[in-house]
């Protein structure tokens, strides 16, 4: 018989939630955990954890391809961040281990390597959310706060303006308009499938509404009627509003 993992995702949520105040666990995509936490201004930090077992082993480490902040709340982006004007990466402060992190039997030292909870039917659960929590307290949360790079604040401050307008609007509609926002939703998915090929055919009133208003915004008045691209971009960043990532 197979050796299958043991479960260890409860304890995984519960060891970020209770050592990292302020990050929830929101959703899992791809054998990746997703933690988020809310800071003010409707800037979200996003810290994704990758669990997976293959081949009787089992490993958990930092997503450093989408650790990170931005102006939505959805962690997950399937595009990369390319296309993702609204968002950044948060790359470790030093590439090279910490010359003090303790040594581990479960883990090589520095921000990228795996942490091992599993080996065939041994199982080190407990153990190897220590380490993880280390290389979190050690790497990750670190390069969450360090400061925006210059660079990109314009265009951030572009995309705060947005989230700061629509979100809060968002957020009221889904709880005093359920069936609005489950329709909306509706739209956006059945559209997002479609691959954007008809993001102007039967928009929603209120979605139509709230482009208007959008186009209106600093940043977007100049360009929303030369750029499909920043329109596409809005398009995109509505589906991730509504938690709509596959």
């Amino acid at each position: 018989m197979a050796v299958r993992s043991v479960p260890m995702k409860r304890k995984l949520v519960q060891m970020v939630e209770t050592h990292f105040p302020g990050f929830r666990f929101v959703s899992e995509t791809h054998s990746i955990c997703g933690f988020v936490r809310e800071q003010p201004g409707y800037w979200y930090d996003y810290l994704p954890i990758n669990r997976y077992f293959q081949g009787g082993r089992g490993v958990v480490s930092i997503n450093w391809y989408w650790i990170g902040g931005g102006y939505v709340p959805d962690w997950y982006e399937w595009n990369g961040i390319s296309n993702t004007p609204w968002r950044v990466l948060a790359w470790p402060a030093q590439r090279q281990p910490d010359p003090n992190e303790p040594p581990s039997q479960l883990a090589a030292p520095g921000h990228d390597a795996t942490v091992c909870y599993q080996t065939g039917p041994l199982a080190q659960v407990d153990q190897a959310l220590e380490a993880l929590r280390d290389k979190l307290e050690r790497y990750a949360l670190p390069a969450l706060e360090r400061p925006i790079r210059p660079s990109d604040e314009p265009q951030l401050r572009q995309w705060g303006a947005l989230a700061q307008h629509i979100l809060p609007q968002l957020q009221l509609l889904e709880r005093q308009a359920p069936e609005e926002y489950e329709a909306l939703k509706a739209w956006q998915r059945q559209t997002a499938r479609r691959q954007k090929k008809a993001i102007d055919e039967d928009v929603p009133l209120i979605l139509a509404r709230w482009r208007e208003e959008i186009r209106q915004l600093p940043g977007f008045a100049e360009q929303w009627d030369l750029s499909p691209a920043l329109r596409d971009q809005v398009f995109n960043w509505f589906t991730h509003a509504l938690y709509l990532h596959p």
